[in-house]
């Protein structure tokens, strides 16, 4: 009786392995057969979902009251090859927007400043590679949709697209919500932004366009002074020295030599209040070094 139950369940056992192995080798079958329906080198990437976007605009703050929207901002000309959707109209009137409140911004903020040098700034501070950040600083790469040129590089072009991408979300604010409100989102998302102004200007010699510049505009020759020093006879000295025109002090530097100091002292002075005309004051770069200070002082 026990041999009976024994070759039973034997045959149960046997014929329970081969449904379980045939069932693995239709899995295996399976799985193949999708990974030979799938091009070789794609990669196949979730499409975003309206969770997504959801979320995207609860980080950023803004209700569109259409989840479409959002979607179409987060869409690129390149995905799906155009036929549905995308952002192409609103980047259109959001880079449009941009340039206003960012060249606003700048005229006001910086009013010693060349043309030249705030289209300069405008496009470091606030071009593609910035409104990229921006994105990413929202997570928004998550959310895009788009095709990249590559397939074996699929980052290259992200920068380009992310940019875009949040001059079209300026673009929906200012066609939904109106200019205020597209007005509101750049200067709380943009144009708060660190702007390196020394970074766009060339100043060669600080002094020598220090001392050009005065002459022009009429001012007293320009006088540093030393302001504090210590360890002049060490290895290490520190010298901290100011530029004065007249009375008032218009630039201040520091510097292990008086040199340094002065140069530095005579740049600051520039960028603080004499930016405007540091390209138009007829100083090319060639000129002979010159001291500011006072003869009596060895340097």
């Amino acid at each position: 009786m026990f041999s009976t139950v024994t070759r039973a369940s034997s045959k149960a056992g046997l014929k329970l392995g081969a449904v379980s192995g045939g069932r693995a080798a239709l899995s295996i079958g399976a799985a193949r057969k999708m990974a030979k329906e799938v091009p070789s080198g794609r990669r196949v990437v979730a499409e975003p979902g309206s969770t997504t976007y959801a979320a995207l605009e609860a980080r950023l703050n803004l209700s569109f009251g259409d989840r479409a929207v959002m979607e179409q901002v987060c869409t690129h000309k390149s995905y799906a090859q155009g036929r549905v959707e995308h952002n192409e109209r609103m980047e259109w009137i959001g880079k449009r927007a941009l340039n206003l409140f960012v060249g606003e911004h700048l005229l006001a903020t910086y009013p010693n400043l060349s043309t030249e040098a705030l289209q300069d700034v405008q496009h470091s501070s606030f071009g593609m590679s910035s409104l990229a950040e921006v994105g990413r600083h929202f997570g928004m790469q998550a959310a895009m949709r788009w095709e990249p040129v590559s397939r074996e590089a699929p980052a290259v072009g992200l920068t380009k697209v992310l940019g875009k991408a949040v001059q079209a979300l300026v673009g929906a604010i200012y066609q939904r919500q109106g200019e205020a409100a597209a007005r509101q989102f750049v200067k709380q998302h943009v144009l708060s932004r660190p702007v390196d102004v020394e970074a766009v200007m060339q100043i060669k010699n600080p002094k020598v366009m220090l001392v050009a510049l005065t002459r022009q505009k009429g001012l007293e020759y320009p006088v540093a002074r030393i302001l504090k020093e210590t360890g002049r006879f060490t290895s290490s000295p520190v010298f901290i020295v100011g530029v004065f025109c007249g009375t008032k002090m218009v630039g201040m530097g520091f510097g292990s030599s008086l040199k340094m100091a002065e140069h530095r002292a005579a740049k600051d002075a520039l960028l603080k209040y004499y930016a405007k005309e540091i390209k138009d004051i007829g100083v090319t770069g060639d000129e002979p070094d010159v001291s500011l200070f006072a003869q009596d002082v060895a340097v």
